[in-house]
């Protein structure tokens, strides 16, 4: 029987996955801040909490997992590749086409190779005693290297990888299962008073010292929380302070994300469990539609950044919709849950 908790965190992340996609382009359409709070918000930690969750559910000798994500990430990074030469004018069959680069993954689709290469290389690396110690170190001095090629979106699976760990060492503790008893249910409205209580408390204390900053900062900081960048780049006026810096960021991702999973209720709530569900899905498929809305409808549309801001959430909830809707579900899944039992079937015929 499926979680619900699960789900709906799932689910409710998603769909700030695409609202965030949507944003984009409309922070620097404004002269207000809005747009750019609201944006760095979001990515403090919607991505951290799902490759939290993603390392919560990572189990060992997956190998069929694995190849079928593989297949999957070809299968769309041609798909969504072609669609943005196609939206740019660009020849299907040019070299400019990033749907024919497979090993530089198309924008959204970093995380699906992620996700490939962590479930390659997790097994071997949770042999280490304090592993979760080892990759933060790791990724802390990855980022004094300056590369930036996006060959495996090697940035962000060194950089990510954390997170990913840090749910994995969840999992083998039995840390987040409160939810799944319910004659904890006092102690579980402690937790959530407690999620919601330290939630706020960093949203607000990250509001205040962003006022502070000059108009710029939101960006640079933005680019922190999404691992984009070298120390170089990210703090170029202290390079050798980046360590520092991005330890911050882990720090402030991490208390966000655990006290926002808190806050998320553990009953079934149709449209967010079910996009949870199917929240593969609207990840591969959203940006096809993103990609689409960028193309022909303009950054700022509206006359003020809070409606924008309305309307592209709105825009969002419906791409949801759509995309887990059951004719849109039975439509993608020869595309998204692909059949590779028969590579399982050949070995042991072989065998």
């Amino acid at each position: 029987m499926r979680n619900h908790w699960y789900d709906n965190i799932k689910g409710v992340l998603v769909l700030f996955v695409v609202f965030g996609h949507l944003l984009t382009d409309v922070r620097g359409a404004y002269d207000d801040l809005l747009p750019n709070w609201i944006y760095l918000f979001l990515y403090t930690f919607h991505m951290p909490l799902f490759i939290m969750l993603s390392g919560y559910f990572f189990r060992e000798n997956r190998y069929l997992r694995v190849i079928q994500l593989f297949v999957v990430y070809v299968i769309w990074q041609v798909i969504l590749g072609s669609w943005f030469a196609f939206t740019e004018g660009i020849p299907l069959l040019s070299i400019d086409n990033p749907g024919l680069n497979v090993l530089k993954p198309y924008w959204a689709l970093w995380y699906l190779m992620a996700i490939i290469i962590w479930y390659v290389i997790t097994p071997y690396v949770t042999q280490l005693k304090g592993y979760v110690l080892y990759a933060l170190l790791f990724a802390l001095l990855f980022g004094f290297q300056a590369e930036s090629t996006g060959f495996f979106a090697l940035r962000k699976v060194v950089m990510f990888y954390p997170f990913f760990l840090i749910g994995n060492w969840m999992s083998a503790r039995n840390t987040l299962n409160f939810f799944e008893l319910p004659k904890r249910a006092e102690q579980r409205n402690r937790y959530r008073i407690g999620g919601a209580a330290v939630f706020t408390t960093i949203t607000l204390g990250l509001l205040a010292s962003m006022s502070f900053q000059k108009e710029d900062a939101f960006y640079h900081v933005g680019n922190l929380f999404k691992f984009r960048f070298a120390y170089e780049t990210a703090v170029p006026e202290a390079m050798w302070s980046g360590p520092f810096a991005f330890l911050i960021v882990y720090t402030v991702s991490l208390l966000m994300a655990i006290s926002f999973a808190l806050i998320i209720p553990g009953r079934e709530l149709p449209v967010f469990t079910r996009a949870g569900k199917y929240s593969l899905y609207v990840y591969l498929v959203h940006v096809f539609l993103v990609v689409g809305w960028k193309a022909f409808v303009p950054a700022a549309f509206m006359p003020t950044s809070w409606l924008q801001l309305l309307v592209l959430f709105g825009v969002a909830f419906v791409i949801v919709l759509l995309i887990i809707s059951p004719p849109a579900v039975r439509l993608l899944r020869p595309l998204v849950e692909i059949d590779v039992r028969r590579v399982q079937d050949d070995r042991a015929t072989k065998a």
